[in-house]
């Protein structure tokens, strides 16, 4: 009963009208599984699937949604899928599930990481943490600020926390700093990455057949905030040419790696205009806003998948579109 509410077509109309069109972006990861993040249920995600489907909902790709002369129905409660990195369990689990039912996703890849030439600096942080037998790092002499210790009992907010000091970092320092860590947590350790493996572009071909769209995620997952202008430009274009000569119809949208507000500037924006791309996506939370994308196309907000159906469906609702206007 409280589904039907929220997927109501006519108050969805009626907000549309009255408030500019709104869509909701969704945003996802990995699929829940062995790798120690929070991941997505496949059960839960196939039944938002069946339940947006059963109620008439539209699957719309992200390129179709910021294309300049898209025309879109405010009848029409539009849904928009998109994957971030480029794994193999995206490619074999999660990508298959959403081309089941229909919905059009991009997956914005990491080039550096899908060439198997490196794992992203973040991925590295996980998987040292992950594998490491220390119970505690001295986080000080690693010019990490807080507490000088730290316990390694909860290894995924230490992950979240030296992921979110080493993004802040620029280029060569993120490096330096990701090896020293390497260094300190698994001098005698090997670092299993067994569950970070890419996918390849065999597999993506294969999957852009059935329809998929595959995008650029940079080539390194920096934030461009911590590059020069110059590696900036790199990344971009490098990506772009990799995607060119793998993939047939490459997505004209760009997806800011990391994403947040802090991770990327003006210098970033432009890079990307400059770059050919029609359009950005953040990992900032919030809906994809007509009269708003028309005007700031490069700074389009996301959601994340939340964990429960009742909570990913009220995302989709018009009484949510409704709420962030309050």
């Amino acid at each position: 009963m409280i589904h039907s509410l929220y997927l109501n077509r006519g108050l969805n109309w009626m907000l549309n009208k009255a408030l500019s069109q709104h869509v909701c972006i969704f945003t996802l990861h990995r699929p829940a599984g062995p790798h120690g993040l929070t991941g997505v249920d496949l059960e839960m995600l196939e039944a938002l699937l069946q339940l947006l489907t059963r109620h008439g909902c539209e699957f719309i790709s992200i390129d179709k949604l910021l294309s300049p002369s898209a025309s879109l129905n405010p009848a029409k409660n539009y849904i928009c899928f998109t994957v971030d990195d480029g794994y193999e369990d995206q490619a074999e689990l999660l990508i298959p599930l959403l081309l089941k039912y229909k919905t059009k996703p991009t997956l914005f890849v990491i080039t550096d990481l899908v060439e198997g030439e490196s794992l992203p600096w973040d991925a590295q942080i996980t998987t040292t943490v992950l594998s490491t037998r220390e119970t505690s790092l001295n986080a000080a002499e690693l010019g990490v600020p807080g507490e000088k210790w730290l316990s390694l009992t909860d290894r995924r907010y230490i992950r979240r926390y030296l992921s979110l000091h080493a993004k802040r970092l620029e280029k060569s320092a993120r490096q330096t700093f990701v090896k020293a860590l390497k260094e300190v947590l698994c001098a005698d350790t090997p670092i299993n990455s067994l569950h970070f493996t890419p996918t390849n572009w065999v597999r993506l071909k294969e999957l852009e057949s059935h329809g998929l769209t595959i995008g650029s995620h940079t080539c390194s997952h920096s934030p461009l905030a911590t590059l020069t202008k110059e590696d900036i430009r790199e990344e971009l274009e490098r990506s772009k040419n990799i995607l060119a000569s793998h993939v047939s119809n490459p997505s004209n949208v760009f997806c800011y790696p990391v994403g947040m507000n802090e991770d990327f500037d003006t210098r970033g924006i432009e890079a990307v205009q400059e770059a050919g791309f029609i359009g950005a996506l953040t990992s900032e939370p919030g809906y994809f806003i007509r009269e708003i994308a028309d005007k700031k196309p490069f700074t389009v907000p996301r959601l994340s998948l939340p964990a429960s159906l009742n909570t990913a469906v009220r995302y989709t609702s018009w009484l949510e579109k409704l709420r962030t206007h309050q």
